[in-house]
């Protein structure tokens, strides 16, 4: 898949984490004296007990979105409507990587979301570019390490090596993926947000099934690998729209910086305006790449920060579009606008509101039969 610059969107992977369990010390009871003699104690007869009521079965519990406690309040996801899958194949049969943020691509696929969901979306998504690029200016040495070749290189069976870059994922790390921080702001509801994720988890799934038999012993090893990058793809994402932004007007940049290295004039060299070709724009923005990191961190820190504050709004990425969340099967909702109307391969248009009712009558009907 590619994007244009004015489609470049934000992206996110897995964090990792370690955990620990405390331990428990046993204490011991100091020893009693011995007891006195006491007189035999006769128990009085026991009743006969009375014969016990047939307890009823609970009830279960319903939660705001209609799933049950008992399961955690995760509501049925209506899954069995068709919607386009994130994971294609490409050329070579190979699933295809997204270069867009998987959370974002799920919000189009997504037929529980329509266009008005948008307004509410984006601000947070604006918003959370604008902490990661800061994450990335402040941390561009370790971004440019894990990038420049560490994670495609490292040797997984080596514990301390493993260690050592799971700290350094941890700065360039968002604390939750963008669809959770919708859920946990209110913006999503649980049906959205648990087909959001159920859609990037389908999406994940098929490229580590994929990698296990195409990699044969060495599967879960480049599957690791793949999670370990997957946990910068968002913020990668960030810096590569710093640079699609710079590059039209990196001689400016250097020079309001106070850049005064040899590498840093010639990078200012390197101007030129980002091509309309998407596939080229990864071409120019790769060989900008390439010059930027010749530069000393402290010059690269300071050029990327001075492009920010020049935005007219410095919280407010240009390479972040509106989302788009139509496709040629989904048609915009009356009312609210959190769901759309699909066009099933039978030809029938029906609303993900009637989907989601009809599921929960025949599961009900289901429950009753089971009776």
């Amino acid at each position: 898949m590619t994007i244009k610059l004015s489609t470049m969107l934000i992206t996110c992977g897995l964090a990792l984490g370690i955990a620990s369990a405390p331990s428990l010390a046993q204490v011991a009871p100091p020893p009693t004296k011995p007891a006195q003699e006491q007189p035999v104690y006769t128990p009085p007869a026991k009743p006969t007990p009375k014969p016990a009521a047939k307890p009823t079965a609970p009830q279960p519990k319903t939660g705001i979105s209609g799933g049950k406690r008992g399961t955690g309040g995760i509501p049925q996801l209506p899954t069995n409507v068709p919607y386009p899958k994130l994971a294609q194949p490409g050329p070579d049969g190979r699933i295809l990587r997204l270069r867009q943020l998987p959370d974002i691509a799920a919000l189009r696929s997504n037929h529980t979301i329509g266009p008005m969901s948008v307004e509410k979306i984006m601000p947070i998504v604006f918003a959370r570019r604008y902490r990661i690029e800061i994450m990335v200016i402040d941390n561009l040495d370790l971004y440019w390490e894990l990038t420049g070749g560490l994670i495609e290189t490292f040797d997984m069976s080596n514990i301390t090596e493993m260690g050592r870059t799971a700290e350094m994922l941890k700065p360039l790390v968002p604390e939750t993926t963008l669809t959770q921080q919708l859920l946990n702001q209110g913006v999503l509801t649980r049906i959205q947000g648990g087909m959001n994720q159920h859609i990037v988890r389908e999406y994940k799934k098929a490229i580590t099934d994929e990698i296990q038999v195409i990699d044969g012993e060495k599967g879960l090893e480049e599957v690791m690998r793949f999670v370990l990058d997957d946990s910068v793809h968002e913020a990668r994402i960030a810096y590569q729209g710093l640079l699609a932004e710079g590059i039209s007007k990196i001689a400016g940049l250097v020079e309001k910086a106070g850049a005064t290295s040899e590498a840093a004039q010639a990078v200012a060299a390197i101007e030129k305006p980002l091509s309309d070709n998407p596939e080229q724009q990864f071409i120019d923005i790769a060989e900008f790449d390439e010059a930027f990191r010749t530069l000393p961190l402290d010059e690269a820190m300071n050029i990327l920060q001075t492009m920010r504050e020049q935005r007219k709004f410095p919280e407010i990425s240009p390479t972040v579009a509106t989302i788009n969340v139509l496709h040629d099967r989904k048609t915009i909702m009356k009312g609210d606008g959190f769901g759309a109307n699909i066009k099933l391969p039978n030809g029938k248009t029906v609303s993900t509101e009637e989907i989601q009712e009809n599921q929960r009558a025949k599961k009900a009907a289901q429950e009753k039969s089971n009776d």
